[in-house]
């Protein structure tokens, strides 16, 4: 179940960071606080990476339950909530010059 919370964690971190990438937006990642566009792709597959790993190393392990199908929903919404209600502090305003 552990791991699921993790699966989730990570595929609700990588979204923003890849979206706002493609998107071109300057936002934070864990190596800057203005980070190119370009590194928050990068990490946000890194995320989706490692979460489709994860996952297949659980799934081929053992069986999937309700339990771990909850951890991966609680991980994954407690990411996006994360995100949802700091906003702020993860996107850069833009320079005034």
């Amino acid at each position: 179940m552990f791991w699921f919370f993790i699966i989730g964690a990570l595929l609700g971190n990588g979204m923003p960071h890849f979206i706002w990438g493609i998107s071109k937006v300057v936002a934070r990642s864990p190596f800057g606080q203005k980070s190119r566009p370009f590194v928050n792709v990068r990490w946000g597959l890194a995320n989706f990476i490692v979460a489709t790993l994860l996952a297949l190393w659980r799934v081929k392990s053992a069986p999937l339950s309700h339990s771990d199908v909850l951890a991966l929903l609680v991980g994954f919404w407690l990411a996006v909530a994360q995100f949802g209600f700091g906003i702020k502090r993860f996107l850069n305003p833009p320079d005034r010059t």
